[in-house]
């Protein structure tokens, strides 16, 4: 029977209250973890790869996409910019094509129509020179002389017929070589070139 003190039993706590207390690692033992750590630290570094091939293939992977991705990002201003300047090209042929076409309608006009006067030897009065007039008529070269200014006298040359797109926008050019008293007619139209002999009283085509 349990003793009493003051003739009360003494009283137990119960079994649910009693706290366990864990022992605390002593002070001593952290520098020594603090210490393991460091030292496996500084064997993986030691262990670090120095050469390419020691590198691990996931990481040159890794570190080649970048790579990738900037060479890759230049192609598109590049694209961009040949495709400029492409269309630069066609927008300024198309340009001087029009300006060319709007130059001869305003020195040649439509149908295309060239004048000139020119001592031929074909003349009545030889102070006065023959006048020669060029007509593309829808690609037809036909080459009016009025020897003199003498309408009675009007003679007409056929020259080129011209075939294509644009063949009856080709402005003619009259040119005269040879003998000085007599020159021979040069027509000029569209790269073709015809010669008309002079024969001393009218011009005859030369084949």
């Amino acid at each position: 029977m349990p003793a009493t003190i003051g003739g009360e039993e003494p009283r137990l706590a119960p079994r649910s209250l009693v706290v366990r207390r864990r022992p605390r690692p002593s002070p001593a033992k952290a520098p020594a973890v603090q210490t393991a750590r460091a030292s496996q630290f500084a064997k993986a570094r030691a262990r670090r790869p120095t050469t390419p091939e020691e590198v691990p293939e996931f990481v040159r992977e890794a570190a080649a996409e970048p790579k990738t991705s900037r060479g890759g990002s230049w192609l598109l201003p590049l694209g961009l910019g040949m495709f400029c300047a492409l269309l630069l090209a066609l927008v300024g042929s198309a340009a001087m094509n029009g300006s060319s076409t709007l130059m001869d309608n305003v020195r040649y006009g439509y149908p295309r129509t060239t004048q000139v006067d020119h001592i031929v030897g074909h003349e009545v009065d030889p102070h006065v020179p023959t006048h020669f007039t060029a007509l593309n008529l829808k690609g037809q070269v036909l080459i009016f002389e009025v020897p003199g200014g003498d309408g009675a006298q009007a003679r007409l040359l056929q020259g080129p017929h011209l075939v294509g797109t644009g063949a009856d926008l080709a402005p003619i050019t009259l040119t005269f070589s040879g003998d000085v008293h007599h020159p021979d007619l040069v027509v000029t139209v569209n790269g073709l070139e015809v010669m008309f002999h002079n024969t001393g009283t009218s011009y005859a085509p030369m084949r």
